[in-house]
Formats: structure tokens, sequence, C-alpha cells
């Protein structure tokens, strides 16, 4: 027997493998509908849905066999994704690659396999759509025709499938943000319309209105920065599954963060503060941990007035730990610990009643989660707030 090599691309072949997220779940109609066919155009016992994961090819679909699954290295598959057409081998036990192949000598003793590699848009070769017969034999063309176009629905439907994936996600997501975006584009929106309604009426004077108007302009402020979180982690949201990490300079992009946010500091008489090392470097998603930081930097910024906002970074052998740290009113120990889990409540109003609906935050801790990082918080009343970041990912 000759164990089957491994393609040149094995470690992105596999990425592409478990991105399709099918290994190891439950049949399904549509792949079981494409086995059936293709066993009855081809006259074959046997017709699998083969996926290569590293030691092991599993079925994703089968008929006329009861094995779920085999190893890699008795595969008649791992030789067939090495090819750029339907491999075929008429007679196992004539071809001294299968002839002491456990497969051909015990059951299901496998004579005849034809197997066309299911290859995805970028080139990887996930598996096979095969038949299998246990007596020697050749496909005609007609069914060879069949087999392949078969095959290339396999992708097709494994495409339509994560693209319904995809999809679900982005509607669960929407429905859990869309009540807090509504509540707060409508309150303020709301305000302005009864401010003009009462000037309108002449019930109150033109001071009065202004007044009242400047009240709705904070409040319009929360509203457009939720907004501006609502975006960014929409943007987010449709980058592929697997983030684009890169080398960033830590120092650099807090330096961007700041100048991004310096207007708004200033306002409040605050001081931003970079103390992260020049050479700090790390691997990640640049868009990621910039909304992160920035949506920290805001909050601090938000409930603090007169002091201070200070980053710093300390770098060790399998992590990164970032802290942001303000001077501003702190909060309890209470609140802290629910800070994360925020759905849309009510929260402290910041030190010029800006009010915010606690989403900049929520966000925060998912990317973080899905950075496999962690995220605390340590507050004192009065004195001031320090989130700390744990990254894993360095350079």
């Amino acid at each position: 027997m000759i164990a089957p090599d491994f393609p040149a691309n094995e470690s992105k072949r596999l990425q592409d493998v478990y991105r399709t997220q099918l290994l190891d779940t439950p049949e399904e109609k549509e792949f079981d509908e494409i086995v059936q066919l293709a066993s009855d155009l081809c006259n074959t016992p046997i017709s699998l849905i083969t996926l290569l994961d590293t030691e092991r090819q599993w079925f994703k679909a089968k008929v006329g066999l009861e094995a779920s699954e085999t190893s890699r290295e008795v595969s008649f598959c791992g030789h067939a994704i090495l090819q750029n057409e339907i491999f075929e081998v008429p007679d196992a036990l004539k071809d001294i690659r299968f002839s002491d192949n456990p497969l051909v000598t015990d059951g299901p003793e496998i004579r005849f396999y034809a197997g066309m590699p299911l290859v995805t848009e970028s080139g990887s070769r996930l598996g096979t759509l095969c038949v299998i017969d246990t007596m020697p034999r050749v496909l005609t063309e007609r069914q060879r025709f069949a087999l392949k176009v078969l095959a290339s629905n396999v992708i097709k439907v494994a495409e339509l499938r994560s693209k319904n994936r995809q999809l679900h996600h982005l509607t669960e997501n929407q429905k859990r943000i869309i009540s807090i975006v509504a509540h707060d584009v409508r309150n303020p929106l709301a305000s302005i319309k009864s401010v003009i309604d009462l000037k309108k009426d002449d019930f109150i004077d033109e001071q009065t209105a202004a007044e009242m108007l400047s009240l709705v302009s904070v409040q319009l402020d929360s509203t457009l920065d939720m907004v501006d979180n609502v975006v960014g982690w929409g943007q987010l949201q449709l980058k592929p599954a697997m983030m684009a990490s890169a080398e960033i300079n830590l120092y650099q992009l807090v330096n961007e963060i700041f100048i991004a946010d310096g207007l708004a500091a200033k306002m409040k008489n605050n001081q931003l503060v970079n103390n992260v090392g020049a050479n700090v470097l790390l691997y990640i998603d640049k868009q990621v941990i910039k909304f992160i930081l920035r949506n920290l930097v805001s909050n601090s910024n938000k409930f603090t007035e007169n002091g201070s906002i200070t980053v710093t970074a300390l770098q060790q052998v399998n992590k990164t730990e970032i802290m942001i740290q303000d001077t501003g009113i702190g909060m309890s120990a209470d609140k802290a610990e629910q800070l994360f889990t925020q759905t849309g409540g009510t929260t402290t109003l910041g030190t010029n009643n800006e009010k915010g609906s606690g989403l900049g935050l929520m966000l925060v801790k998912e990317f973080i989660d899905q950075l496999k990082g962690s995220i605390h918080v340590e507050s004192t009343p009065g004195k001031g707030t320090k989130f700390i970041i744990s990254i894993k990912s360095l350079a």
C-alpha cells in the first residue's frame, strides 16, 4: 500500500475545510440527494461526499456504507485530491498503490473507485465526491461528466450553506442592536420636534427654546457617537471570519486615536497621555484593536473633566496588557461588575450629562472575545477608572 502525499497547500486547504463548518455535522438532505444521484447515474452501490481532515477522511453524505470515517492514510480520496480531474482506479487489486489496502482486502472490499475533487473558488481541494464498486469496471464518458457536475454542485451547496449561516448571524446581530438604535435615535428627534411645536404654538419664548435645544444638542452628541459605533461594528462584521492580522505599532496607533479624539478631550480640558513604549508591536487586526481602544478612550473622556486619560502597555512573552486609565468620576464595584453585561439599559450620565446606551462597551467586549483576549475594569468613585485589556496575539 502507498499512503497518499499531502498537497503543497495543505495548511490553507485545512483552513478552508474547517471554514465550511461541515465536519462532524448531521446528515443534510441536499448532500444526501447528491450521493444518491451519483450512485444512480454511475450504477455503483457506494457513493460518498468525503472531507479530508488532518488524519482522517470523514463522510458528509454516504450511500451503501456504514462507517462515518476512516484513516486518511488508507484513503483513496487522499490520492484523488492531488489530481486536477477525476481519479479513477479500474481494479484496486491490480494497482500497486491499493492492492494490500485494508479497504480492499477487507470490508468494503473496494475494487473500483472514481473520485472527483471538490475544488473551491480559491483552488483548495476539500475532499471528493466518489463512487465505489465491489467489482472492477470503468466509467463511461457520460458518467464521468455527471460526476464532475455533481461535484461542482456539492461545492455550490456548501457555499450556499455558508452564506445562509452568515446571513443568519447578521440578522441575529441586527435584532440585538436594533432596539437600542431605535430608542436612542428616536428620543432626541422627538425632543427637537417637541421644542419646535412648543415654539410654533407660542408656549415658550426664544430664550427658553434655545436653552431646550442646547440640552437636546447634548443628547444628539451621544446619539451620533452611538451611531458611529454601530457603523464601525457593521463594517467589521462584514469582514471575513478570519481577521486580517498584521504587525502594528501600538504607540503609533494610540497617537492616531488621540488625534481623532483630541477636540473632544480639549472641550473637557482633559489631557491625553500616550505612555506606550515606542517599540511595542502587536500582530492583530488593526481596525478591530483601533475600534476597541477608541471606544475606551471616548468612554474615559465622557466621565472625566479637567483631568487626564493615559494609555500604557506592558508586553510580556505570551501576552500584551493595555491599560486605559482616567482621573474621572469612577464608579462603584457593582457598576463595574455589570459594565459589559448591559443590553441597552440605563447608563450613568457623563460629567456634562452625556447619555449613552452602553452599546460601545458591549461591542468592545464582543471584539475582545473574538480576539481570544480579556478585559476587566478597576474603579474607585471620585478617583477614576482603569480598563485592562489582555491580548495573546503578539508579534
